[in-house]
């Protein structure tokens, strides 16, 4: 088990949760700051707003910029009120309206002030439904260079101590990239579990996924993980089905990997993501330097 630095741990970091104030984002918003409270990060509560494009002969009221941003610091005021009477006035919660596309605002805000989580709520629900409701989640699993912590509605926190890592034994772009995964495992004290699902029992491994294999290995050198394997023709099935037999806590995924990335999210594999409802999913891109730690 690797070593936390206290220091470091210590130090101010900061997660996004950005809010559209659905009861999904709602409970996303409670997760996140169970996990900002035991690690002593700043908590932002964000919210993008613009005026809705309504097509009518009739001339209809739009209300105005100023107003959308006072109504919307009204309610994540109230949003900040019930997290501090819960966990108390030593979590740090700042509020933010800003007027813009939820995505393009959500993604420049984090760049720009260097976070280091984004926990975003997620449906799950059918496919049609996370098309329409989940789109802005989607989107930022798919683009994000920050990790995104995506939280089903019913999901409540506890204690991460079981992480499974969906891997396809391709190349890492960077021996940082898991860099996030390895210290939330720390902090936690988690297990983590290096998982590759297959499509033929008995399936012998190339030799550029036995290079990659033992390349993880050396990555997560000091940690507690283990390798395990799964025979399914459906990977996100394969996913599911560790998932429950093991009881995980968090599922992580490396969206940088094409391939992989790709058979999950075509149409045919795309309901509600079809992961297992109970477990967030951490996605993590190569490019992320902001490490959580």
């Amino acid at each position: 088990m690797g070593v936390i630095l206290s220091h470091k741990i210590n130090d101010m970091k900061t997660i996004l949760a950005p809010t559209d104030f659905s009861r999904t984002a709602r409970n996303a918003i409670n997760y996140a700051a169970e996990i900002a409270r035991r690690t002593r990060s700043r908590l932002i509560l964000l919210h993008a707003y613009h005026q809705p494009v309504i097509i009518a002969e009739a001339p209809i009221v739009m209300p105005m910029p100023a107003d959308l941003e006072k109504d919307c610091m009204k309610r994540l005021k109230k949003i900040r009120y019930d997290l501090l009477t819960k966990h108390g006035r030593q979590l740090d919660v700042e509020l933010i309206c800003v007027n813009g596309l939820a995505v393009d605002i959500i993604e420049e805000y984090s760049k720009k002030n260097k976070t280091n989580l984004i926990v975003v709520g997620t449906h799950g629900a059918g496919y049609l439904e996370e098309k329409l409701l989940g789109s802005v989640t989607s989107a930022l699993i798919k683009s994000s260079i920050t990790p995104v912590l995506s939280v089903a509605a019913k999901v409540k926190f506890k204690s991460i101590k079981n992480i499974v890592l969906a891997s396809d034994y391709e190349r890492l772009e960077s021996e940082t990239a898991l860099d996030p995964l390895k210290e939330l495992a720390s902090f936690f004290k988690s297990h983590i579990y290096i998982l590759n699902i297959t499509s033929e029992k008995n399936g012998l491994p190339t030799v550029s996924q036995a290079v990659q294999g033992l390349r993880l290995e050396h990555i997560l050198e000091g940690h507690s993980h283990s390798f395990h394997s799964v025979t399914n023709k459906n990977v996100v099935n394969g996913i599911n089905e560790f998932v429950n037999t093991h009881r995980m806590d968090m599922t992580v995924m490396l969206p940088r990997h094409r391939s992989f990335i790709q058979s999950i999210f075509k149409k045919s594999n795309s309901k509600a993501m079809a992961f297992h409802t109970e477990t967030p999913l951490l996605t993590i891109h190569a490019e992320f330097t902001n490490k959580f730690k």
